[in-house]
């Protein structure tokens, strides 16, 4: 239970801080074996066997986080936690409104953290871009894997945007958060991208970055996330996530006759 609620806590984080010491196992004795709730728990999946959720995927190393359960859109979506950060919390921030559209990954990064559950990320983008094939074709996706939405955020942006330029066409649609530097749309093919910051992070990076994609004819928009700072997600990640993956999914209009398309 306790490494349940640590991972699901991780989202609050800072991604350059370490783990707070209330966020730590407590040796304690007198620690209760489960707690009071557990039963209902139990009681409400086994009602409901193919509840939504999202859990390891069986024998991977560093883990991925897979989303299970019904319902669920026919897309992909791939998660990618920052410096010092865990994908698990992130994934489930947001999964009703990603299994909307699809099936979501959140794999952990390559490199530890000081020893704790967190990880960060090598600069192997092969090894990063297998990973996420693998795990799809665990899920059952038959090749080619492809037409994939990137989710990054922090250092985790800037693996996503890797992704997309690396392989074109397995890596679709962007949506890129608190992103450490501005991205720049030459040599992108994705078909739309969100950019999106917190309020009480910095947003002038990611906002310049949509301006860059607006003003070279690509579809593309700003999305803040409410009350968050760098590593959060905000007041509500299910909303502000629904938001941003509902447009970046949305047929874009067809132009008028006359007129340039974007």
């Amino acid at each position: 239970m306790t490494k349940v609620l640590l991972a699901a806590a991780l989202i609050l984080v800072p991604y350059d801080c370490a783990v707070p010491a209330w966020l730590l196992p407590k040796q304690r004795a007198d620690r209760p074996a489960a707690a009071s709730g557990a039963p209902a728990v139990a009681a409400r999946r086994a009602s409901s066997p193919n509840f939504l959720r999202v859990e390891p995927l069986d024998e991977s190393t560093p883990p991925v986080f897979v989303m299970r359960g019904e319902p669920r859109g026919p897309g992909k979506l791939v998660f990618i936690h920052g410096i010092c950060g865990h994908g698990l919390g992130y994934a489930q921030s947001f999964t009703r409104s990603a299994a909307r559209h699809g099936t979501l990954i959140a794999p952990q990064g390559d490199r530890p953290c000081d020893g704790t559950p967190l990880a960060k990320w090598s600069l192997d983008t092969d090894a990063l871009d297998e990973r996420i094939v693998a795990s799809f074709r665990a899920l059952g996706f038959v090749d080619p894997i492809a037409d994939v939405t990137a989710i990054g955020y922090s250092q985790g942006a800037n693996r996503a945007e890797s992704l997309a330029r690396k392989w074109p066409a397995r890596y679709t649609r962007l949506i890129l958060i608190a992103g450490p530097t501005k991205v720049l749309p030459y040599g992108l093919g994705v078909r739309s991208a969100v950019m999106m910051a917190g309020t009480l992070d910095r947003q002038d990076l990611m906002q310049a970055s949509s301006k860059a994609f607006i003003a070279a004819g690509r579809r593309a928009r700003y999305l803040p996330l409410p009350n968050a700072r760098h590593g959060a997600m905000g007041d509500n990640p299910e909303a502000t996530m629904g938001t941003a993956l509902d447009w970046l999914y949305a047929q874009p209009p067809a132009p008028e006759a006359g007129t340039a398309s974007d």
